[in-house]
């Protein structure tokens, strides 16, 4: 089993610390611009979301959700950080602060793929918001504070 990845796919690195079984298994290689590919058990899939939909079902199959409400609200969210590129992070930030309204992760009670991946993919631009904007959207502060040091 190998994988390669992005060197700037942070949310795969991210994943993979979360899902150290999948270290041991894995040959990773990393390599600069290209898609995130992965073997595993003659099936390659490329891109980040695939390739984090098929650790979470060989290593954990709970971050992929644990009902398929869940599972179809993780692949929605996945779906809509790798559609928001880096000059819309801004409105997605926004989005996230306003679903995280009462809830502690962003689909259910647990940390799930949509968490690791989103915060992968946004981590970069957090560190450029102002203390003003981290105060305003202070759903998105404390989720993002939860998940780094998860």
């Amino acid at each position: 089993m190998s994988a390669t990845i992005s060197n700037n796919d942070s949310a795969l690195k991210l994943l993979l610390a979360f899902v150290p079984e999948a270290q041991k298994d894995l040959a990773v290689d990393s390599v600069a611009d290209q898609l995130s590919k992965l073997t595993l058990d003659g099936q390659q899939v490329e891109g980040t979301n695939s390739v984090a939909q098929l650790l979470a079902a060989k290593y954990n199959s709970a971050l992929a959700g644990n009902t398929d409400a869940e599972k179809a609200e993780v692949s929605q969210w996945l779906t809509m950080s790798a559609r928001h590129g880096q000059s819309e992070r801004q409105v997605f930030a926004q989005t996230i602060n306003e679903h995280l309204a009462g809830k502690t992760y962003i689909v259910s009670n647990c940390i799930t793929l949509a968490d690791i991946v989103v915060f992968g993919n946004i981590h970069a631009f957090m560190e450029t918001l102002s203390a003003q904007k981290r105060f305003n959207w202070s759903n998105f502060s404390r989720w993002f504070d939860l998940i780094q040091h998860s």
